[in-house]
């Protein structure tokens, strides 16, 4: 009966074991599949934050988008009413000065007529005073013709398009702005052409054209403590275009503002318009030509614009 007893306990504690091994077995395998669930759903939550933190991250950028077109067009709207006030200021300026010109050339009309008298009474008597008296017709003669340009410039009127020497209406322009180049100082030199064909285009237009680029090269001449001197030169680019260069010795422009001097009101004087080269740029264009500026390799800048051969001279 002993010996019985000792063989169940063994046998006893066998089965206890199998069955804890058993139990620890089972909880392994339940802790295994839980931590492996528990990966799947921090797996599935990351990816959730991640693609609710990619569309957060989109909506900030296209809210910051939109708020930075609306900066845009407001201060494009804020520009183009400035523009529009522009416009409408030189438009009555434009009115005023036409306006003005009508006055002043009465009183031009008056002074020459006194002045021609005053040369018929004293004919063949006190030639010095007569030659004083002819300074003040020619200098009438010559206001007369700048404010009648300056009506013409004004005035709504079609271009009157004809053949030109292109070296003549320089010649013509440099007699109108030669009291301002004195008053500043200024030599104007010309290097022209002499075997140039006429052009085709309208006097008073291209003279405008002329005296904006003149006028320009006057205010980059304004710093100049030495010498003062502006070139103008004509030559043949090719057998059917003239080129007109205005040459100065001035400051130069900056290279960032070249690509914008031609547009509409862009100046850099602060008492300036901005409308002058503008204005140029589309007298050339209208005339099948081309302006535009380089900086010269030595010191100042030089503006130049082109012009088709009148077909007729061809």
């Amino acid at each position: 009966m002993k010996m019985k007893k000792r063989t169940k306990k063994p046998v006893l504690r066998n089965k206890i074991r199998n069955g804890e091994c058993v139990r620890l077995k089972k909880v392994v395998d339940d802790l295994r599949k839980s931590r492996s669930d528990l990966k799947d759903k921090i797996r599935q939550q990351t990816g959730e934050l991640k693609a609710k933190n990619e569309q957060l991250r989109i909506g900030a950028e296209k809210q910051i988008r939109s708020e930075a077109q609306i900066q845009t067009r407001t201060k494009k709207i804020d520009e183009q009413r400035d523009e529009l006030l522009h416009v409408t200021r030189v438009g009555k300026l434009a009115e005023f000065v036409s306006s003005l010109a009508h006055e002043i050339s009465q009183p031009l009309t008056a002074i020459l007529s006194y002045a021609q008298a005053a040369q018929r009474i004293l004919a063949e008597r006190e030639p010095k005073l007569r030659e004083i008296i002819q300074y003040i017709i020619n200098d009438d003669q010559r206001a007369s013709e700048v404010i009648q340009r300056l009506r013409s410039l004004l005035k709504k009127s079609a271009p009157e398009m004809k053949p030109l020497d292109i070296n003549a209406i320089i010649n013509e322009t440099v007699v109108l702005i030669a009291t301002d180049a004195t008053v500043r100082n200024t030599v104007i030199k010309t290097e022209f052409d002499t075997n140039l064909p006429f052009v085709s285009g309208d006097r008073i237009q291209l003279q405008q054209v002329l005296l904006n680029l003149i006028s320009n090269s006057f205010d980059a001449l304004e710093s100049n403590q030495g010498e003062r001197e502006i070139l103008i030169r004509t030559s043949r680019k090719d057998t059917d275009t003239i080129i007109v260069e205005v040459k100065d010795s001035g400051c130069g422009i900056p290279a960032h503002d070249i690509p914008k001097l031609f547009t509409h009101f862009f100046t850099s004087k602060p008492d300036g318009l901005g409308m002058g080269l503008s204005i140029s740029r589309s007298i050339v264009e209208s005339h099948g030509g081309r302006l535009d500026v380089k900086n010269n390799p030595e010191r100042g800048a030089t503006f130049y614009f082109t012009i088709p051969v009148d077909i007729k001279d061809t």
